[in-house]
């Protein structure tokens, strides 16, 4: 295929490939594509399979990446018919992997993630091993195998701790127990209180952190526990100038606080919310975020009892 403006037809395949990384750069996933097979097929005309398998290969992650995915495998195809070094022949089976999962099939993106660790295993690092067995723990948790998924994210923690990838293993270790909650609160509570011994780096982290706490809370019926991370989330957060983070925790803490009957507290942790990431963003982006919370609010409240509970969130803080 050809997109509009495409290079001339006779370029090189050094130049296509430069052409290329340029539609990268302005987020052009389907004209960067159609270059990489264009220089691919110059390659392989001129007996140079390795650059061919590269650029086929490329090819075929850009356009998973855009959603062709029938066109994804076609390149996959093309790269996978060619004689190529082991290196490229891994990058091949993880794409294929990649685009089973990408397409729905988490039971064949499951196998293939397997397949690539027993057949190359001994020659992929310690970071490669890692970043593999988080994507078959994705597979795994498409497929609702949640303790699989939490077992390959664990095993990827440990992997990331022994290259001092500290921050990486804890955020696996974190997935590990998000996935357990819903199957294991009480194992997903032993691994998060694991986590937490340590001080987060950062804001963020504790913010992180603190949010996947919650959740695993919850999911043991220890609401006000999760409250608590929650507040530690906001803070975490706060402390960053996290506003995506200290938005999440606030709208989770006004949901549960809601559930629990307390629709003032409620209103008043979505108010207060608004009134800091104004400080954090200004006022018309804050008003942006909260406001649908508190539409939903007010909509499951219906307008009188959110009148009054917005009267008396009001005149509380005029006391105050």
């Amino acid at each position: 295929m050809t997109g509009q403006g495409d290079p001339r037809a006779d370029a090189s395949p050094e130049w296509l490939e430069g052409q290329a990384r340029a539609r990268l750069a302005q987020a052009d996933l389907a004209g960067a594509a159609d270059l990489l097979q264009r220089a691919a097929t110059g390659w392989h005309y001129m007996g140079n399979h390795n650059r061919a398998g590269t650029c086929w290969l490329l090819a075929a992650s850009t356009l998973r990446l855009a959603g062709l995915m029938d066109q994804a495998a076609q390149a996959a195809r093309h790269a996978e018919a060619l004689a190529l070094p082991d290196a490229l022949r891994r990058g091949i089976d993880m794409e294929l992997a990649e685009q089973a999962l990408a397409s729905g099939d988490a039971a064949r993106a499951q196998a293939r993630f397997s397949a690539l660790l027993e057949q190359h295993g001994q020659h992929i690092d310690a970071k490669l091993r890692a970043l593999v067995l988080q994507r078959r723990a994705a597979a795994a948790l498409a497929a609702h195998e949640e303790r699989a998924a939490a077992d390959d994210f664990c095993a990827a923690a440990v992997l990331m701790q022994s290259l001092g990838l500290a921050a990486d293993a804890e955020a696996a270790r974190l997935a590990a127990a998000s996935c357990l909650s819903a199957v294991d609160p009480p194992g997903a509570e032993a691994l998060w209180q694991d986590v937490d011994q340590q001080p987060p780096h950062d804001g963020t982290a504790a913010a992180r952190r603190c949010l996947v706490g919650a959740q695993v809370a919850l999911q043991g019926h220890q609401p006000a526990l999760a409250l608590e991370r929650l507040a530690r989330a906001r803070q975490g957060a706060l402390d960053a100038r996290d506003a995506t983070a200290y938005l999440a925790a606030s709208v989770q803490a006004a949901s549960l606080l809601e559930q629990q009957g307390h629709a003032e507290n409620a209103y008043a942790r979505l108010a207060s919310a608004w009134v800091t990431l104004g400080d954090l963003l200004g006022q018309e982006p804050a008003a942006q975020l909260v406001r649908p919370a508190l539409a939903g609010l007010r909509e499951r409240l219906g307008e009188a009892a959110f009148q009054r509970v917005r009267q008396s969130h009001a005149a509380r803080r005029d006391v105050g």
